[in-house]
């Protein structure tokens, strides 16, 4: 009986030894995971805070360009208008140069000698005089024409020298983009399968949380202190929730970046504001943080630069479109680095 007891005991410690063993391992393997997926975070994280700085020197400068564009072709128009004058103007000198040369000059003592009636003289001096000096001011407006095409071709030449320099600019940003895009793609691949589902594992805690914000404000949206205005256009932002990011994206079927969204939904409430945060952040209205309101917009930077943009609801949270991979979204400001808060003068469709 002791005997038989024993080898059994015996047979038990060895089928459980091996699972013993392989505990250890098992946890360290896990822990193993679970810090590459927080290295693998943080390098995701890295390369959409790069590209969402990108993406908004990138809208600067296409807004920039679009500018320089439109200086160019109103300063073409100048030009235009200016060149035809000017045609007009020589051809008005050349029409009485000739009649100069055919008929001869005529002088004050050719008015005085050919006046029969000495009366009249002061009256014919005077016209002679109006001729002689709509003829200088013909010159002169030639002159003055002259230089004004000379400027006008000069600044022609410039804008469009500044608008090649900035299509460069935009095609070097924009590969810039699509590099950081490349490198978060590259990157996401090449995790273990393990890594990946433990990612995508907080990615749906994430979700679930902003969508719990989002409820939350659905139910509190009402009693938030806030003008018609405002209250309605929190509420338009908040019919694009779930919508995806993409980089220059400004509308609900293309998606939306930060101050994409910010532009769309603007607009419907009269306020054309230009499509990059550093640009929206210039044509508003800064007021405290601490005074906040509904629909005013925070800016994420500094005053050289904002990378990053949302609007405002109320209670300390707002809606924003993140980065690449995200969507938009109802999120907390506490803790963001908001660094600016601008008011519009919005009003009711």
């Amino acid at each position: 009986m002791t005997v038989a007891f024993a080898c059994a005991l015996a047979a038990v410690v060895l089928i459980l030894l091996p699972a013993a063993t392989l505990a250890a391992p098992a946890a360290q393997d896990l822990e193993s995971l679970q810090a590459q997926a927080r290295q693998a975070r943080a390098e995701v994280a890295r390369l959409d805070h790069a590209s969402q700085i990108t993406v908004e020197k990138y809208n600067v400068a296409r807004a920039e360009l679009d500018d320089i564009n439109v200086w160019l072709v109103e300063t073409r128009r100048d030009l235009a208008r200016a060149q035809l004058q000017l045609d007009v103007a020589r051809a008005v000198l050349g029409e009485r140069m000739a009649d100069i040369y055919k008929n001869g000059g005529v002088s004050v003592l050719d008015v005085m000698l050919g006046t029969r009636d000495f009366t009249e003289i002061d009256t014919q001096i005077d016209y002679f005089r109006q001729i002689s000096q709509a003829d200088e001011d013909t010159v002169a407006g030639i002159e003055a024409l002259t230089q004004r095409v000379g400027q006008l071709a000069d600044r022609a030449e410039k804008d469009r020298a500044q608008a090649l320099t900035r299509e460069m600019d935009l095609r070097e940003k924009r590969a810039d983009v699509e590099d950081q895009l490349a490198q978060r793609q590259a990157l996401l691949a090449e995790l273990d399968a393990r890594v990946k589902e433990i990612i995508a594992r907080q990615a749906r805690l994430d979700a679930a949380a902003s969508q719990r914000l989002a409820d939350a404000v659905g139910v509190d949206i009402d009693s938030i202190n806030g003008s018609a205005a405002q209250i309605a256009l929190v509420k338009e932002t908040m019919k694009y929730l779930g919508i995806p990011y993409v980089w220059g994206g400004a509308s609900p079927s293309g998606g939306f970046d930060c101050s994409g969204l910010v532009m769309y939904v603007y607009a419907k409430f009269g306020v054309s504001v230009l499509h990059g945060a550093t640009l929206q952040a210039r044509q508003g209205t800064p007021v405290p943080l601490s005074r906040m309101q509904p629909a005013d917009l925070v800016f994420f930077g500094d005053a050289s630069f904002y990378s990053h943009v949302g609007i405002y609801i109320g209670s300390g949270l707002f809606i924003e479109a993140p980065h690449t991979g995200d969507v938009v979204k109802v999120s907390k400001l506490d803790g963001r680095g908001c660094a600016l808060a601008c008011r519009y003068p919005i009003r009711l469709p």
